[in-house]
């Protein structure tokens, strides 16, 4: 059942995979794509503070379930009050302060850009509100594990981007896109929390009156905090990269949003399953049956992304350079291709990560996850910040790298110390992984020149791969499609 929530995943993402193309070959690298993903990551990155009580709201609500359905619904309700006021806030916050919120994120733009990306930040603000409550909804059927509703709503999104652009773009310019942003946030509010209503149900109550929203509160900030300043690593990247010529936050942007989409491609679903199963065998002591799915899901998020990572890198310029071209000269090509060869790592750290992360915080230790978030973030400044004279874009991806290192190493580390589950088994795959990366990153960099010589040195890879990981590859794809894991 799996394998059809990765299925809506990825017409979700090729929609804006779509999106993303056109939008290049529209407009090319130039202001208003910078200006459209900085506009696009300020709201992101609002929303993240405004629903800080999501990361934590499935185990708190599967707590509370375990003791009354009736009180679970009265906790959804309260959570959707309390999100819905700092919602409202935070939109008319955004809408009033939209010039001085652009200046953080972005203080080497010309007094052009920040007047063009201020007004798209006010349109987008709207979507504060509705995009937050969505997110409360969403959990909540999360929690139910209702996954197909909310896999299903997650296309419309990039289909109102999609039809904006091909209908509206030419005549209105990029501020059409910002409006079907707000509109599709405000239909997805709409479906999913109608949705809701009939199949779990929820009741309005007081926030204020009740003892498990303040837990949850408090337990939030922590984790909330965590969150933000590992977020920082936006705005720092994108003040750096605002000094740099115009186009340098598009080709960052689109490399690694491109490496992000096919890692939640690969990810959101099995995590998704594995973050509700969690917290519920958590509440309910059943600590045996989650180390077998922590097991499974960090074997089969680390396959399937070097899987779908490797003909991508195999065919990266040649697909780009007939996507894109002539937008985008063939040295910006080249530059996007490294960037993508550099960033691999990064995510390969990730993949081990996010499975201990989601033990972590199903766990609710809040504080342990703000402590890791500070250093990580501190790290990535001190090796990006220096790194930049000499490397140049390529500082980034690099300094994401050893801040990612480290924090894998501590949160593996921290649910093994309370459930004892890493093995020599695990640690001997993550080496296969990380030494079959490393050569897949260096081979591609030294014959990057070369599409001939690359090719056969990436056959051979994969031969080698298959080779070593086959089993595993087909024990992944076995747990995807699996039958009768959500509904």
């Amino acid at each position: 059942m799996i394998s059809l929530l990765n299925v809506l995943n990825l017409i979700s993402v090729l929609f804006s995979l779509l999106f993303h193309v056109l939008l290049v070959r529209l407009f090319g690298v130039a202001l208003q794509t910078d200006v459209y993903y900085l506009c696009t990551a300020i709201i992101q990155f609002t929303v993240g503070i405004v629903a800080f009580l999501i990361k934590l709201y499935i185990p708190v609500y599967n707590d509370v379930k375990v003791r009354s359905e009736e009180e679970a619904k009265n906790f959804t309700g309260a959570v959707l009050v309390l999100i819905f006021l700092m919602g409202a806030f935070f939109s008319i916050l955004v809408f009033v302060t939209a010039p001085y919120i652009v200046k953080i994120f972005a203080n080497g733009f010309s007094p052009e850009k920040i007047s063009l990306s201020a007004r798209l930040v006010r349109v987008l603000s709207v979507s504060i509100l509705f995009s937050s409550l969505t997110m409360v909804v969403t959990a909540a059927l999360i929690a139910n594990l209702f996954m197909l509703i909310t896999f299903s709503s997650s296309i419309i999104t990039p289909l109102f981007n999609l039809i904006a652009l091909l209908l509206f773009v030419r005549n209105y310019g990029i501020v059409a896109i910002m409006y079907s942003i707000v509109t599709a946030s405000i239909i997805n509010f709409l479906v999913v929390s109608a949705f809701l209503r009939m199949r779990v149900g929820w009741k309005l109550a007081n926030p204020f009156k009740r003892p498990d929203i303040a837990y949850l509160v408090r337990q939030s900030i922590s984790m909330r905090m965590g969150g933000v300043i590992a977020e920082l690593q936006g705005p720092i990247t994108s003040n750096i990269l605002s000094y740099f010529p115009t186009g340098y936050i598009t080709l960052f942007s689109y490399t690694n949003r491109l490496l992000n989409v096919l890692f939640n491609i690969i990810n959101s679903p099995i995590l998704q399953v594995l973050y509700s199963k969690s917290s519920n065998l958590l509440a309910r002591k059943r600590v045996d049956e989650l180390k077998g799915l922590l097991i499974s899901t960090l074997m089969s998020n680390t396959v399937l992304f070097i899987s779908v990572i490797i003909p991508l890198i195999i065919l990266f310029k040649k697909i780009f350079s007939l996507l894109f071209a002539p937008k985008v000269t063939s040295n910006e090509i080249s530059v996007m291709y490294h960037l993508f060869l550099a960033l691999i790592p990064f995510y390969l750290a990730l993949s081990f990560e996010v499975s201990f992360a989601v033990i972590t915080i199903a766990m609710k230790k809040g504080i342990e996850v703000l402590k890791i978030n500070v250093v990580f973030t501190f790290l990535y400044g001190v090796f990006f910040i220096p790194a930049i004279k000499f490397l140049a874009i390529f500082a980034i991806p690099i300094a994401l790298f050893i801040a990612e290192v480290y924090k894998s190493i501590v949160f593996i580390n921290l649910v093994d110390r309370d459930m004892h589950i890493v093995d020599l088994d695990m640690i001997k795959n993550m080496i296969k992984f990380s030494v079959f990366i490393g050569l897949l990153v260096s081979l591609n960099v030294l014959f990057a020149s070369s599409f001939i010589y690359g090719m056969y040195l990436n056959v051979i890879l994969v031969i080698l791969w298959l080779i070593f990981m086959g089993k595993d590859t087909i024990a992944a794809f076995h747990l995807i499609v699996r039958k009768g894991e959500v509904k």
